[in-house]
């Protein structure tokens, strides 16, 4: 039952954050924005399911200049070089007070036809001017 639970839910998010267009919004000048784990993309979106949801939709919404698809090939947490802890924790979890946990998702991409390897860097933890990478665009555009 809890796996037909789980799919259930993963379809219901793929409905809701696909519909979302990300056409309007700019493509940085900053050419380590998104990149680099120092400069992530910041896609806090309210809770933590919310936000992952919207940093799935929006990543799927981007392909690159010469319009090659990006394909996902995994991803992985890695630390956050910019968090700083308060040394707050709320006792009964062990977690930080402030809900940020000093943690970044690296979403690892092959393009389409030149098999050239993307890394784009994502905070669901906080919240920031929403852009596009160097390189790549909107689907919708």
């Amino acid at each position: 039952m809890k796996m037909l639970a789980i799919s259930v839910g993963v379809l219901i998010a793929n409905l809701t954050f696909g519909q979302l267009d990300f056409s309007k919004v700019p493509i940085s000048t900053d050419t380590t924005y998104g990149y680099v784990n120092w400069n992530p993309v910041k896609l806090k979106k309210g809770n933590q399911g919310k936000s992952v949801g919207h940093s799935i939709a929006y990543l799927k919404s981007l392909k690159t200049d010469d319009n090659q698809e990006l394909e996902l090939l995994f991803r992985r947490t890695v630390d956050d070089p910019g968090y700083s802890n308060s040394g707050i924790t709320n006792r009964s979890n062990g977690m930080p007070i402030n809900g940020k946990l000093g943690l970044l998702d690296a979403y690892h991409f092959v393009t389409s036809e030149t098999r050239d390897t993307v890394i784009i860097y994502v905070d669901i933890y906080n919240k920031g001017d929403l852009k596009i990478p160097t390189g790549l665009k909107s689907r919708n555009e």
